[in-house]
């Protein structure tokens, strides 16, 4: 791809937002776009803005369709508290990544666009010195051997070590506003309650509720309180009852003590964890035996694979359209391209990022839909499980695989015809990979957060029912909550992106600043506004997205190790393997020191709370609570249940 090819992607994705985002401005000041745009704020019964203030009629409603920006300073102008406030900290946790990318990019383009931009370009001897490729700018342009390198070599060690070190900030940050997250919902009735599995039968009565009320009498006799047992009620006549319960405690501490001891012997019987929120239990997948859930991940890890793939044959298309040079020695009615001005630029610049980003669109769809036959028993743990699931993905699909085929495209001539000169034709192939990327953040940030915030397709259903059968009644707001599972991963990649290639080609960096920026704004504005709030893990989503982050730092020092290699400087390359492994290092200190706190309640914040609750006389109310949370009568249908909901329902058997 040459630079003319770079701005004209550059110039489509930038005239594509500027037309969304006034048309989403426009749009979200209409009364009857409101259910879309202020679903969350209408579900709350909180205000909206007024647009409508003027006294002069003519001026208010010409102010409704003028264009305006004004909400992305609004939104850099929400704090962190507000959002921990209503919306939770996993919200919070979305919003943190953003600002670590902001964090960190800006701090890569100082270096990268001061230090090592003029140092490419400016490179004796260079390759690319005399041409007017993008490759003069990268790494590619530096003759083997040179001494220019080490520079590079310094520039890796300090975008790492700053890398780990704003990772060990946000760790330690997001762990203290979880301890103080729990303190500040101490009344949820998840923090009393233990979900019990594999439960055997009384000897004595043959039934498991017996069973589980001698079991924590006995080993819990000043904690324990009561339990709910689970029903099969598919068939009202005859009940199954199921070898699950909901355990009830007096006092945190005890369900804590419970929840993260190992009930029996026999590691496989009376399986005890900490309960979901009530709101965030998947009641079916409590059916399932434990003893299955081994094999059910299996055949996910399986369907996963074969989706990636699957969809290695539309990449590898992607980046034939992208080698256009290449492909039109293969392809020769491909040529015909050329004969339209302008057109060239337009299907090698914007058109391969745009086929991608529109392939990969229903990845996280369709890895939710396989992650829900996991048999996670929360809707929390169900879409965590799936932002791995397409986190892996796109590390496997849209980088190496766009890195492999687009370097295998553009060198398989010159391989089989000088096969001695591969290992440089492949340095540059990898560096040349990075005008394609550029474009990919382009259309991914741009054009993707655009149409997140214009919401098109809820526009056109909005439409097609109001003329049709709601036609005349009430609009109710379209309430959904924060895709996790769909922006993680995809904001995790344009990280490892970025990492990569931030010492390979700092020209990328500036693209990812406005990325995040625009991003940031985008999602403050969602979180506000539309997406409602289904459950609160209390962000155990941050352990996930530091080990994406940590992924992408290796990456980026195994590239490097290789390109010093191919570039004949190996005192280089052997210098940045003291730096990889201190990286390894830093992960598994990371994983001691925070890990286990996100995973399991300390005694110390357990006994803390409920000596808060004894204070304000608040202990036996929350403890009563949390017995009648888990209380779902199947006679009486669930309306507002959410969508994983089935027929397998609780029935409570107190004691």
């Amino acid at each position: 791809m040459n630079a003319q090819s770079l701005f004209a992607s550059a110039a489509i994705n930038i005239g594509l937002a500027l037309i969304t985002i006034f048309l989403f401005s426009i749009l979200k000041k209409q009364p009857s776009n409101a259910p879309i745009y202020y679903s969350r704020r209408l579900s709350h019964r909180h205000p909206i803005p007024s647009h409508h203030h003027h006294n002069n009629w003519c001026c208010s409603t010409l102010l409704r369709f003028l264009p305006s920006v004004s909400w992305i300073p609004q939104a850099f102008r929400v704090s962190e508290d507000e959002i921990l406030h209503t919306s939770g900290l996993d919200a919070l946790v979305v919003i943190r990544l953003f600002k670590f990318g902001i964090n960190f990019f800006v701090a890569c383009s100082l270096v990268g666009l001061l230090v090592l931009l003029p140092l490419n370009y400016t490179s004796p001897g260079g390759p690319y010195k005399s041409s007017h490729s993008m490759d003069s700018f990268t790494i590619s342009n530096i003759s083997r051997g040179s001494n220019r390198l080490w520079v590079h070599f310094s520039c890796l060690c300090l975008i790492s070590f700053y890398g780990l070190y704003l990772l060990y900030k946000e760790y330690n940050e997001i762990l203290a506003k979880r301890t103080q997250q729990l303190q500040n919902i101490r009344h949820q009735p998840a923090q009393f309650t233990v979900l019990v599995r594999e439960i055997p039968l009384c000897s004595e009565h043959k039934t498991s509720g017996c069973s589980v009320d001698h079991f924590f009498s006995k080993h819990y006799p000043y904690a324990y309180h009561s339990y709910q047992m689970l029903y099969d009620a598919t068939d009202l006549e005859q009940l199954l009852e199921l070898p699950v319960a909901f355990v009830t405690f007096k006092s945190r501490w005890g369900a804590a003590l419970a929840a993260q001891s190992q009930q029996h012997p026999h590691p496989l019987l009376w399986i005890t964890e900490m309960a979901p929120e009530p709101r965030d239990v998947l009641w079916k997948n409590l059916a399932t035996s434990y003893r299955y859930l081994p094999l059910q991940n299996l055949l996910v890890f399986i369907a996963a694979s074969l989706l990636t793939i699957f969809f290695a044959i539309p990449v590898t298309a992607v980046q034939g359209i992208a080698k256009f040079e290449k492909l039109r020695k293969w392809f020769p009615p491909a040529m015909a391209i050329q004969w339209i001005p302008g057109l060239r630029s337009v299907v090698t610049g914007y058109l391969p990022s745009a086929v991608l980003k529109g392939f990969i669109y229903i990845v996280p769809f369709a890895m939710l839909g396989m992650a829900k036959l996991a048999g996670c028993v929360s809707g929390s743990k169900q879409e965590i499980k799936c932002c791995s699931m397409v986190f892996y993905f796109l590390v496997g699909n849209v980088f190496f695989l766009s890195l492999l085929s687009g370097s295998l495209l553009d060198e398989i001539g010159e391989s089989f015809s000088n096969p001695k000169n591969f290992p440089s034709h492949l340095a540059s192939a990898v560096s040349a990979q990075a005008d394609f990327f550029m474009t990919y953040i382009l259309t991914d940030g741009l054009s993707g957060f655009s149409l997140e915030v214009l919401q098109p397709g809820l526009l056109i259903w909005d439409f097609i029912k109001s003329h049709t059968y709601s036609r005349g009644k009430e609009k109710v707001p379209y309430l959904y909550s924060m895709p996790y599972f769909r922006v993680i991963p995809f904001v995790s990649l344009s990280i490892l992106i970025g990492m990569v290639y931030a010492v390979v080609a700092p020209l990328l960096l500036p693209f990812l600043i406005g990325y995040f920026f625009f991003g940031y704004a985008v999602y403050i504005n969602q979180i506000q506004d539309v997406y409602e709030t289904v459950y609160e893990s209390c962000g155990q989503y941050w352990p996930y997205i530091h080990h994406y982050i940590l992924v992408a730092i290796v990456l980026m020092q195994i590239t490097m190790i290789g390109l010093f290699g191919l570039k004949s400087k190996p005192a280089a390359a052997i210098s940045t393997i003291p730096l990889l492994l201190f990286t390894i290092l830093f992960n598994e200190y990371c994983k001691i020191r925070f890990l286990p706190t996100f995973y399991r309640c300390s005694i110390q914040n357990a006994m803390e709370n409920d000596e808060l609750d004894e204070k304000n006389g608040l202990l036996e109310v929350n403890y009563e609570n949390a017995h009648n949370a888990y209380c779902r009568s199947f006679l009486q249908p669930q309306v507002s249940s959410p969508p994983e909901s089935s027929s397998m329902q609780p029935l409570v058997s107190s004691t």
